[in-house]
């Protein structure tokens, strides 16, 4: 196969460009078109698979992102170069398609810099195709390349995550914003989501310090509760675990998160430190169950205690596109001066 043919109408990485306007992106974000020689592949594949395909159980088990190997021999029948995830991996003086074809796209400095054991893990955007993400990992030999890939995995996965966050927002935000119930959140409240067309209030209860959002088919929610009073010592892995079992007790008729069926982590949220809860709920009553996330934090400056919670209900369907989007929903929290009315 003549590698120059594969170049016709590509961008080699701001070189030339066939048109003004990319053309649209292909396949799902999550799922990387990883371009590599069948060689390579065999010390290549368990450590993009470890870095990448992250097990989420929701009970059944789900991977974050999905890595398929690509040939250069289809790089055209398959569209690779409009896929919407694509990496090429190759050691740079490889005398296979693969690293041909690297070369081909990189210039003489790029190619010395990378030579020199420096600069040779990269990432760009919009390249051969509109919200695309292209990745490029190479070395001086396949060693090399595989420790590269090791020492940059964590950037790697932040790059593609963001894309694929891009590509969630996107989808979930399709229809536009209910600024109607934004607005109301805030007002009422002193807190808000950016909430989705689609979603409406399913319960109010603010006396109780809790507030409900819920779209259905399937059944996903997000519901946030607050609550004066606590202490920052109070806020445990166990007290938090236990508080959402009497919240969605009460709130959903006798849920609880099934026992060891949960990661509790830290993370920044809305620039506070909150706990994270993320694992399964059931309901032993309905004989109902599915995946569930939780973030808990204190807000200092009203010393109110938040637990924003979501969860979904949706047998016989992947459930972890569903609960990645009411994530991102909830990733839209904020609270306001209750006098005001501003950002705090």
């Amino acid at each position: 196969m003549k590698i120059r043919l594969l170049l016709i109408c590509l961008l080699s990485f701001g070189l030339f460009r066939c048109s003004d306007r990319l053309p649209e992106s292909l396949g799902p974000a999550r799922k990387v078109i990883v371009l590599a020689d069948a060689e390579d592949w065999k010390s290549l594949e368990v450590p993009l698979r470890e870095i990448f395909e992250k097990e989420i159980y929701t009970p059944q088990t789900e991977r974050l992102f999905e890595i398929e190997r690509g040939d250069i021999e289809h790089f055209y029948a398959y569209k690779h170069a409009i896929r919407k995830s694509l990496m090429i991996i190759s050691p740079i003086d490889a005398q296979h398609e693969t690293g041909v074809f690297l070369r081909k796209i990189l210039s003489e400095d790029v190619q010395n810099t990378i030579r020199n054991d420096k600069s040779a893990v990269t990432w760009k955007r919009d390249i051969w195709a509109q919200d695309q993400l292209l990745m490029m990992v190479s070395g001086k030999d396949i060693d090399v390349v595989t420790d590269n890939l090791w020492m940059s995995s964590g950037e790697l996965f932040s790059a593609l995550e963001g894309s694929v966050l891009g590509s969630i927002k996107e989808r979930v935000y399709s229809f536009g914003e209910r600024e109607d119930v934004t607005q109301e959140l805030a007002q009422k409240y002193g807190w808000s989501v950016n909430v989705p067309f689609g979603y409406r209030i399913l319960e109010a209860y603010p006396d109780s310090g809790i507030v409900t959002l819920a779209k259905d088919n399937p059944n996903r929610w997000l519901f946030v509760y607050w609550e004066d009073g606590i202490h920052p010592d109070q806020i445990t892995e166990e007290w938090c675990i236990q508080k959402r079992d009497d919240i969605t007790g009460r709130l959903f008729g006798g849920d609880r998160i099934v026992p060891g069926d949960v990661q509790v982590s830290q993370t920044e949220f809305g620039g506070k430190l909150a706990v994270v809860l993320q694992g399964i709920w059931e309901n032993e009553k309905e004989w109902k169950g599915g995946p569930f996330k939780s973030y808990a934090f204190l807000d200092i400056d009203q010393n109110r205690f938040y637990f924003i919670d979501m969860g979904l209900y949706a047998p016989n369907k992947d459930k972890l596109p569903y609960i990645r989007q009411v994530d991102l929903i909830s990733q839209t929290f904020q609270i306001y001066d209750p006098d005001i009315l501003t950002l705090q």
